[in-house]
Order: C-alpha cells, then sequence, then structure tokens
C-alpha cells in the first residue's frame, strides 16, 4: 500500500509540475502602461459584458499576460482581473522597439464605437486627414448624432459618404462608447513592407475564425461571435478552395488559440493574405454594419469594401486603420472583417443566414480575384 500511495503522489507531483511548466509557457509576464485620457475599467472576466471591479489611470504601469482576443489579465486587489488590450502599451526593450525604425508608416489608433452630438453652431467640417490642413470633405450639422472610432490628437475617425474622414471630437457632446474611454492607444511602429499593398496572384490564405474555447466574443440576439465566425471562416475557404486557392484555418472547431499563435499561423504558412473574423457587439442596439480594419492600408482592403458595399441588405460602415494584436504582429499582410452586430436585430438575423454567409465568401473571392 505505501508503494502504490508513493507511485500516486509522485504521478500527482509530476503532473502538477508539468501544468507549471505549460502555464508558463502559454501565458509570458509582460510589463505595459495604460493608455487613455481618462480611466481603464477593469472587469471581472474578459468580456466588455462582464462586472467592472475597479478602475487603472492613464500612465498606471502594469504586468499581465495575454488570455484572450484583445483581453490581458492582471492582478487587482489580489484577485483576477481583465483589460481591454487595445489600451494597454506593451513595454518593449529598446533593442526590440528599434527593429522597425528603418522605414515605417504610423497607423492612426482607433478604438471602439462612439456616439456624440455636434455641438459646433455652424456645422462640424468632415475632412479627409486628422489634421486642419487636410481638405474639406463637407459639414455635419449642429445638433446631429455622430458615430466615430477615437483616432490621435482629438480627431475621430467616421465614413462620410461612403469614404474614411476625420473630424474634431471637442466639437461633440455626450460621446459614449462600450468601454466609456475616450482615450486612444498608440500604434507601434511597423515596416512597410509587412502591410504593403498585395500585388500578384494570391494564392495562399489564412483564414482566423475570431475566440474560440473560453473565450466567446460578443453575444446578442442569442448569437455567440465564436460560433458565427467559425460558421463563415468555413463558408469563406470552401469558396476559395473551389477557386484554386489554398485556405488554412487558425482553429476548426470551438478551441482557444492564442493570439501570437494565430500570428505565427500566418507567417509559418507563408500566406499571401491573413484574414481575421469577427463579429461585433454594442449597447446600442441601433448600431449595425459590416467593417473592415487594417493595421496600415492595402489594396485588397479597398477591393474588399467595394463588394461589401454591394451585399444585399448589409450595411457597409468603413473602413479602420486599427491596432489589433493580430494585425500588428504579423509580417504577412492582413485584414479584419467585422461581419456585423450581434447586438442589430437586422444584422443578427443575416449572421444567421446561410445565403448571406455564401454571399459574403463569394465577396472575398473576387475581392482577392479581382
Amino acid at each position: 500500500m505505501k508503494g502504490k500511495s508513493f507511485i500516486v503522489v509522485a504521478l500527482l507531483f509530476s503532473t502538477f509540475f508539468f501544468f507549471l511548466e505549460s502555464y508558463a509557457f502559454a501565458y509570458t509576464v509582460q510589463t505595459g502602461t495604460v493608455i487613455t485620457n481618462t480611466s481603464l475599467n477593469v472587469r471581472e472576466n474578459p468580456s466588455n459584458d462582464a462586472p467592472v471591479i475597479g478602475q487603472l489611470q492613464s500612465g498606471a504601469k502594469i504586468e499581465y499576460v495575454d488570455v484572450g482576443y484583445d483581453w490581458v489579465r492582471i492582478t487587482y486587489n489580489g484577485k483576477a482581473g481583465y483589460l481591454n488590450s487595445l489600451f494597454i502599451k506593451e513595454n518593449r526593450p529598446t533593442s526590440q522597439a528599434t527593429s522597425h525604425q528603418a522605414t515605417s508608416h504610423q497607423a492612426t489608433a482607433v478604438s471602439g464605437v462612439n456616439v456624440g452630438k455636434v455641438t459646433a453652431k455652424n456645422g462640424l467640417i468632415v475632412r479627409t486627414q486628422a489634421s486642419t490642413d487636410s481638405a474639406m470633405l463637407g459639414k455635419i450639422d449642429y445638433g446631429s448624432k455622430v458615430e466615430y472610432r477615437i483616432s490621435t490628437g482629438g480627431w475621430g475617425q467616421i465614413t462620410y459618404n461612403g469614404q474614411r474622414a476625420f473630424i474634431d471630437t471637442s466639437y461633440l457632446s455626450g460621446s459614449t462608447s462600450n468601454e466609456n474611454i475616450s482615450g486612444a492607444t498608440s500604434n507601434e511602429n511597423k515596416s512597410v513592407d509587412q502591410q504593403a499593398a498585395v500585388t500578384g496572384t494570391i494564392s495562399r490564405v489564412v483564414i482566423d475564425p475570431g475566440h474560440g474555447g473560453r473565450d466567446p466574443g460578443a453575444r446578442g440576439n442569442g448569437l455567440i461571435e465564436k460560433n458565427i465566425t467559425l460558421l463563415f471562416a468555413k463558408q469563406i475557404k470552401k469558396s476559395l478552395q473551389e477557386n484554386g486557392i489554398e485556405v488554412y484555418l487558425t482553429r476548426s472547431s470551438d478551441e482557444y488559440v492564442y493570439l501570437q499563435e494565430r500570428a505565427n499561423i500566418a507567417d509559418s504558412f507563408q500566406a499571401d493574405l491573413f484574414l481575421s473574423i469577427h463579429a461585433n457587439g454594442h449597447e446600442n442596439s441601433l448600431i449595425r454594419g459590416m467593417e473592415i480594419h487594417s493595421f496600415a492600408l492595402n489594396n485588397i482592403a479597398l477591393k474588399l469594401e467595394n463588394q461589401f458595399r454591394d451585399l444585399p441588405n448589409a450595411v457597409y460602415r468603413g473602413h479602420y486603420e486599427s491596432n489589433f494584436y493580430v494585425l500588428r504582429n504579423t509580417s504577412t499582410p492582413s485584414l479584419l472583417i467585422e461581419l456585423g452586430y450581434v447586438s442589430n436585430q437586422a444584422d443578427a438575423a443575416l449572421l444567421q443566414s446561410q445565403q448571406f454567409q455564401i454571399q459574403v465568401g463569394e465577396a472575398v473571392r473576387r475581392a482577392l480575384q479581382s
């Protein structure tokens, strides 16, 4: 009996140390700084719907690990807490930070959808760039509500008459967002050749169904984002493969895949394009529409948005330059698609439609083969 007990104890210890070793491998502790104009919510779970257990002020130094899509985990008052990683600037050693300084592109940083009311009596000027020196596209009337994404230096990015444009957010009042944060993140520099225009024939594509496993993503109208993204990813894969394009999925079932692993797959597969698939959610159920996100401009984004504008019954919101982890941490040209808002009834109905899934798959195919 004593011998058997010793074996059981030894097995338990070996299992425990194997778990610790695996945990250390999967979760690398990093240091970072909170970047907002106000404060950042600490949540009980990695979800915008999770209860807020505290707040961190801008400039706070933290230690964290990546645990879910655009979420990091910290220790807060002795317990686990979660932060939106879009508002965390990773502190990197100088030797790493200078690796992309030779030729760089500073992308526009954006966060979630915000809604504000125009306070400028003569109307709010809409410009082509986030600068008062840029060309004027038009004006938005006093009192009008505007949906925008926070850009740099007090500017907001909007879609105006079908194209990307910028407004001065100091002329907006009553703005709200799904994180109630008015600050913007700072994008890291990324070399031009990492996000250069895609040229030639696209023959290899990595499709990344967002979320999965313990990371459900957005929820609304009975839908869970991780399930929606997998359905669409498989349909897009089918459309591309039927037309001779080699496709690899970062996940093909309801499993959790670490962010860096997703980016690594795209690079190791030597893909011509990395395409991450997502669905949105918002506390305002009237907000709907498809979006395209990239870390820097590329011509596939322009071709794809032309296709999305023509999709029946769908609404196309615009193209945004965004600081998403999988976009900035792969050397493969990359895009992230937001299929619609699960929180909106019309979008939710579309997302459940097999016909719409096929239409999106064909739209992606046409964009890649045009």
